[in-house]
């Protein structure tokens, strides 16, 4: 039995950590109570995979403890260092929780003490303590919970007036919808919107007992546009000036997916319904406050642009939105996201300005997103990345459609998305080519597999329609997907060039010491973070013919379909969004580095927390490309 005093100093060690830091007062003097000192000098073996089932969980206080583990594709090589566990972490949880042997081998980097819990206590406090068994079975999404929670809470006290992304639109409901019926007057609307002091009013269609239908919606906005100047008497039926059909969303839906429809749609007003009847309307103030400029302000402007002149104040604001999200913490998924609607939207717009001016037909050809946008994953510091399908009956106006194409690359320029400097861009006559030219541009690459090949395969194998005819970049994914599925020898290509980007190679000691120490320490969160998710999810959907092209949708595809298990799909999304927010925060602090790398980071400036979880996604990204090398052999 430990003493007061031992106890009182084991107590006040475990608040500093996660997850002992959320957790009550008597569950950790329980911990106290039960755990033993143990030491290990450099180079000695912790727990290995031929000891059996762990007999204790061990609580390193103090010293590193490297995992080592070799690789599938190397089975003949020495260990190599997997991760990095100091002083406040736990191992090995999952062989614990499983009661399995454990898959690396931990040593000592130095002179090691660690508290061991034996077995038995550890299964007592999975029972007692609700706070402990959760981190342990989402040890990454617990420990990401608190750094969001710590990141929120920075920003507070300034600039935090954003709704909870993830609330249920039912949480913003309040009075009653106002509504109307189609053959009401517009003097009765308006003096009903007036005396209610609403913006818009929705316009319902009796139904009987199966409840009223939304059949339209009538705005503020909407009067002198479509009543005022067209000069339409107040007698006539608000069903010939409303809009229609409506988009509608559901109680359950989140702020979150309703901002991303009111950026796809650029829509102020959204009818909500429960169990097929109106319960309430949202509007965009519901869900913001005290922004420079609103989302659909931003919309407006890119809808009303007649010149890239006109869309460069609002290519600033998206730039600016973003910044303001990475700030209040919310999540890297919604904040990529919600940049390439936008962004998508300001495309969209030159390109149709650029079609009008260069007399080019948007029915036969179809503009192609790539890279990250064409993922939807892109950040502030993204270029360009874009090519053009021609109809092949259009073949003889290619030299026409470049002219565009250039326009518009040019323009996009103009707004702040930089010109690619690999040339990926629909104004090159290399990326400007008919569906037929594409078709066997892609079986080209896969037959060959050579490295400009694969290179090319991670880029253009995102693609995603954007303007233009869809069914040309729908018409190519039938034909691409299936025969990339098809050619094993491709696949295994990719792969190894997928294990060409990783976490840091070397984990001894000293390095990690220097990456995470006191010293200068950068690491690109790009190349070493990201891309190992992004090249895996390609790789991974291609050969099971998933469809989707972002990284999350396409490892949640992967579990549906049986390619992977949600518990690791879980851990790989976690750990990529981490890996993002990571990017986006380096961005937004706009601090220069001396390899002028927006995605280089230095580590110094997170917190023990982050540098924790930053190990646990270099932790999961040497696991997901161990899958890899597993998956395709030899």
């Amino acid at each position: 039995m430990a003493s007061n005093t031992l106890m009182a100093g084991v107590v006040q060690f475990l608040k500093d950590h996660p997850p002992f830091s959320q957790m009550d007062g008597a569950d950790l003097e329980f911990v106290a109570r039960n755990v033993e000192v143990a030491y290990y000098a450099r180079g000695e073996v912790l727990i290995g995979p031929d000891d059996g089932a762990p007999g204790a969980c061990f609580i390193i206080k103090q010293g590193l403890v490297e995992g080592l583990r070799r690789r599938p594709d190397r089975p003949e090589a020495d260990l190599e260092p997997m991760v990095q566990r100091v002083p406040g972490e736990m191992l090995p949880i999952s062989a614990l929780m499983a009661q399995r042997p454990v898959m690396s081998t931990y040593r000592a980097a130095g002179d090691v003490f660690c508290w061991l819990l034996p077995k038995a206590r550890f299964d007592e406090l999975l029972q007692r303590s609700p706070v402990f068994l959760d981190f342990c079975k989402r040890r990454m999404a617990s420990l990401l919970d608190l750094s969001h929670q710590a990141l929120q809470a920075s920003y507070a006290a300034g600039t935090t007036h954003w709704r909870s992304i993830q609330a249920p639109l039912e949480s913003l409901l309040g009075r009653a919808p106002v509504t109307c019926e189609p053959h009401e007057s517009l003097r009765a609307v308006f003096e009903r919107m007036e005396g209610e002091r609403v913006g818009a009013i929705i316009v319902i269609q009796p139904n009987g007992g199966q409840g009223d239908k939304v059949a339209g919606i009538f705005t503020r906005q909407d009067v002198l546009g479509r009543v005022v100047l067209p000069g339409r008497s107040l007698d006539e039926p608000v069903r010939s000036v409303m809009s229609a059909p409506v988009v509608t969303m559901d109680v359950g839906d989140t702020v979150g997916e309703a901002m991303l429809v009111m950026a796809d749609r650029t829509i102020r007003h959204i009818p909500v319904m429960r169990d097929g009847r109106l319960a309430g309307v949202v509007a965009e103030r519901d869900l913001f406050v005290l922004q420079r400029r609103s989302m659909n302000q931003i919309g407006d402007a890119i809808g009303r642009a007649a010149s890239v002149e006109d869309l460069k104040l609002p290519a600033a604001d998206i730039r600016h939105w973003s910044r303001a999200l990475v700030a209040q913490g919310v999540s890297a998924a919604f904040i990529t996201r919600l940049i390439s609607r936008l962004n998508d939207q300001l495309t969209v717009r030159l390109i149709e300005l650029e079609a009008a001016a260069h007399g080019v037909p948007l029915d036969r050809i179809c503009w192609l997103a790539l890279g990250s946008e064409g993922r939807e994953e892109q950040t502030i510091a993204s270029d360009q990345d874009n090519g053009l399908i021609v109809a092949d009956d259009f073949a003889a106006s290619i030299d026409a459609l470049l002219a565009f194409a250039q326009a518009v690359n040019q323009g996009l320029d103009a707004c702040g998305y930089p010109l690619c400097k690999g040339g990926i861009m629909a104004g090159n006559p290399k990326w400007c080519l008919t569906l037929s030219q594409w078709k066997a541009l892609f079986d080209g690459w896969i037959e060959r597999g050579d490295p400009q090949s694969l290179l090319n395969a991670n880029i253009f194998f995102d693609f995603r329609p954007l303007a233009g005819d869809p069914s040309l970049a729908h018409a190519l994914r039938d034909h691409v997907a299936p025969r990339a599925a098809a050619v094993p020898r491709f696949l295994k290509q990719m792969s190894d060039n997928a294990l060409r980007n990783g976490p840091p190679q070397s984990w001894t000691a000293g390095v990690f010491e220097t990456l995470f120490g006191r010293e200068a320490a950068v690491v690109d969160l790009k190349m070493n973070g990201t891309v190992p998710f992004v090249d895996a999810a390609r790789l991974l959907s291609l050969a099971h013919n998933v469809r989707a092209t972002g990284t999350v949708q396409r490892f949640e595809a992967l579990a549906e379909a049986g390619g992977a298990v949600p518990r690791e799909v879980h851990n790989w999304i976690d750990s990529f969004q981490f890996l993002q927010s990571l990017r986006l925060r380096a961005q937004h602090m706009g601090e220069p580095t001396p390899e002028g790398n927006p995605n280089v980071l230095d580590t110094r400036t997170l917190s023990a927390l982050d540098r924790r979880i930053l190990k646990e996604a270099f932790r999961e990204a040497r696991l997901l490309q161990q899958r890899l090398a597993m998956d395709y052999p030899g």
